[in-house]
């Protein structure tokens, strides 16, 4: 007998046809990602803290998380872009020992003529009636009362006193002192005679701890992260569970997006201090959104993009419902970022915000010198979605066989596995899907020239394989030298 069978006993001999169906070879590993939502709830959200939960909807993580917290306008940023990808969240409750950030509205004239005051909290409007007799008290609780009837995502609640407004953040912690507050952001009137000064939001601190990621994530793929806590203690736990995931034998990374908001000093400083692969940081510049709603809108822009082909430039990608800063699109200092291990994103003319370029933190080996083998976000993910393609192909093809080093006359049919096969595998994978199929790599002789694989030596039911595949690379610049003439040449 020539074939091997799994379920048809050899020893039969009671008459009929008997067909075993065999779809061990017919799957095509294809598969929906899953994308975590990290942040900060409220109290009178109903979801476990410290817990994934998965979210159906953008209600749904109001419910969980409380209406006007972090994590529910996260849920909505990314919804907005993505509704294909399943949806999770990862939420902290606000460090108990922590300090909410707070700014100012103070009314100081009273408007001479009636009209409306435009107000917009993180891109937020907040639209007030403005009457000509309204004292500037009166006014400021106006303001106030608007603010806290603005809707359910409005990150701040509002008192007024004796004129002036005092804003508080949701939350405690960091995340407040980058909620942005500001006046006809469309450039609206303002009432004729009404003088109104803002006070940046500040003096939020307090970050929930990070706690143990591994235990709080579990056995769940989740292929794209958003952080919207992005301190220091938060960025450096996820980067090393980043780390631990996308090694064996976990061999399950994800790609974690996050965002910064403030000046290039800050931005440069706080990329200079950072070595993550598998963490890309944007700067926000002074942009009207926060940190939390631009790090959900990148990831659900991305992500998508990423997964449909991981060598990808990004350029151009938009991000909608986020405006931008024309400011962050300054030449040197996007430059000078990109060599600091921070991401830019650019602002079209109408305000509208894409991205430019996702790098990853990773700037530099353990002795300190420069390398940039893990620039583009791509890189991790490319690696990843080639050790899988490896991974799946070959427990498809090779799992329930036998080792042996090489085929010595077995007759066909046999589930043997050998060097060669492991070889002609590797081989076909590359050319045949790889780069011919899905064009994430290329040099199909140089990566055939170096495959080596072996059976172990020690361990015969074990084949060891070392490849070397050329993986693109997004394409970003294109560089030309015109070198012009205004005579004819005598040649």
């Amino acid at each position: 007998m020539t074939i091997t069978y799994n379920e048809i006993p050899q020893a039969l001999r009671y008459p009929g046809a008997y067909i075993e169906i065999d779809g061990s070879m017919a799957g095509l590993s294809g598969d929906l990602p899953v994308v975590l939502l990290v942040g900060q709830k409220l109290p009178e959200g109903d979801a476990p803290v410290g817990e994934v939960i998965r979210v159906a909807s953008i209600e749904d993580a109001r419910k969980k998380a409380g209406a006007g917290s972090m994590l529910a306008q996260m849920a909505a940023r990314y919804r907005n872009v993505d509704p294909t990808f399943d949806l999770w969240l990862l939420p902290y409750a606000d460090n108990p020992a922590g300090v909410a950030a707070s700014g100012e509205i103070t009314v100081s004239t009273a408007a001479t003529a009636s009209g409306t005051l435009a107000l917009y909290v993180a891109q937020k409007p907040v639209i007030i009636g403005i009457g000509a007799t309204d004292t500037p008290v009166e006014t400021a609780t106006a303001i106030a009362a608007a603010v806290n009837a603005a809707g359910p995502d409005m990150p701040v609640t509002a008192s007024a006193d004796a004129g002036t407004v005092t804003l508080t953040a949701r939350h405690k912690g960091t995340s407040g002192n980058a909620i942005d507050l500001r006046l006809s952001l469309f450039g609206e009137a303002i009432p004729a005679g009404l003088t109104v000064a803002l006070s940046a939001m500040t003096g939020g601190a307090g970050d929930p701890l990070p706690g143990d990621l591994p235990a709080m994530i579990g056995q769940h793929w989740f292929r794209y992260v958003a952080l919207g806590i992005n301190d220091a203690a938060t960025l450096a736990a996820w980067h090393a569970e980043s780390q631990r995931r996308y090694k064996v034998p976990v061999q399950a990374g994800f790609r974690a997006f996050a965002a910064f908001r403030g000046d290039f000093e800050a931005a440069a400083s706080m990329g200079e201090s950072k070595n993550y692969e598998h963490l890309a940081t944007a700067w926000l510049g002074f942009a009207p959104p926060t940190p939390w709603e631009a790090a959900a809108t990148i990831c659900a822009a991305a992500a998508p993009r990423l997964y449909n082909n991981p060598v990808i430039s990004l350029e151009g990608t938009p991000l909608p419902g986020l405006l931008g800063d024309i400011a962050s699109n300054d030449f040197s200092q996007g430059n000078s970022l990109l060599f600091k291990g921070v991401s830019l994103l650019e602002t079209g003319k109408d305000g509208s915000l894409y991205i430019k370029r996702l790098i990853s933190m990773y700037q530099y080996r353990s002795d300190g010198s420069a390398d940039d083998a893990w620039l583009d976000i791509n890189v991790a993910e490319v690696m990843e979605r080639i050790r899988y393609e490896q991974r799946i192909g070959a427990i498809q093809r090779f799992r329930g066989t036998v080792a042996a080093k090489t085929n010595e006359g077995y007759r066909p049919g046999l589930p043997i596995t050998t060097e060669d096969s492991v070889r002609a595998y590797l081989l076909s994978l590359y050319k045949h899907a790889l780069m011919a199929e899905y064009g994430w790599v290329q040099a199909y002789d140089y990566y055939k020239a170096n495959l080596i694989v072996e059976q172990d030596p020690d361990n015969p039911s074990r084949f060891n394989f070392k490849d070397a595949p050329v993986i693109n690379s997004p394409f970003y610049i294109l560089a030309g030298r015109s070198q012009f003439k205004k005579a004819v040449p005598l040649y």
